[in-house]
């Protein structure tokens, strides 16, 4: 995927109960994977990335699969109701061709059984009996690297690339510009890959890279850095993808019970 890929915050984990463990991968399919284990099904809430994840989940010792496609907004997650999750997160874009693109849209804010697209039955019965969040991954990873991948369209992935590029932050009229196509077609195709327009995709963008940011830098300096139109665009930005104000997320950062965006 290249330097332009970003490592994207998926969770606001507000319970000190929660275990959380994330590896990023070295992977031309899969941008991370991660280890949710909470023993008292605290609420977790989701952080749109764009991104599809593949996430199991155990029930009563079982472990089923799932496919999840990006929140649109700062919302609860589902999983915040198991005790134990472990996910795959794809890279932006990234499809297995037992997704076919005319199914993401359908994906967006969901969760549905991987076994509608695929047989996993004998990857949840071996997943379900490890221990250790490196077998988990070196399990699923080798079982979904056997999957054929459907071929990127040229014009999502350029589009794509141009908007991590420039952390979301130019002008979709630009892009669509330098492509040399209509807008109107160049979002069709991008939405057919990615389930969500070209605008949306490059918001989410934008708030994630602003997430990074606050680590090291003013408010004032991550507006001016990502072109946000002034502080209230941005705070109001913000707080609808995490549901929290910038200021709440830099004050929780050095606190002794801090909560964490992950």
């Amino acid at each position: 995927m290249g330097d332009d890929t970003v490592n994207p915050k998926t969770f606001y984990i507000q319970s000190q109960d929660i275990k959380y463990q994330e590896a990023k991968l070295d992977d031309s399919i899969f941008s991370k994977c991660y280890l949710i284990e909470n023993p008292c099904r605290d609420q977790i809430v989701a952080i749109p990335d764009g991104c599809i994840d593949f996430q199991f989940v155990w029930e009563e010792e079982q472990c089923h699969g799932y496919v999840c496609g990006s929140y649109l907004k700062g919302n609860p997650s589902k999983i915040g109701t198991y005790q134990k999750c472990f996910g795959l997160k794809l890279h932006p874009g990234v499809l297995f061709s037992f997704l076919e693109p005319r199914q993401i849209s359908l994906l967006i804010e969901k969760r549905v059984s991987l076994e509608q697209f695929l047989n996993i039955s004998s990857l949840e019965v071996q997943l379900q009996n490890l221990k250790s969040f490196s077998d988990l991954a070196d399990c699923s990873q080798s079982f979904f690297q056997q999957q054929s991948l459907y071929p990127a369209h040229s014009i999502a992935r350029e589009t794509r690339d141009m908007i991590l590029r420039t952390s979301g932050s130019t002008r979709i009229s630009e892009i669509v510009r330098s492509l040399g196509y209509s807008q109107r077609y160049v979002n069709n195709v991008f939405k057919l890959h990615f389930g969500i327009p070209t605008k949306k995709y490059a918001e989410i963008v934008r708030v994630q890279t602003a997430i990074e940011s606050l680590y090291a830098n003013d408010v004032m300096d991550v507006v001016d850095m990502l072109g946000y139109y002034d502080q209230a665009h941005f705070i109001h930005e913000f707080k609808n993808y995490t549901s929290l104000t910038p200021n709440s997320f830099q004050s929780q950062l050095h606190a002794p019970n801090r909560t964490v965006i992950v």
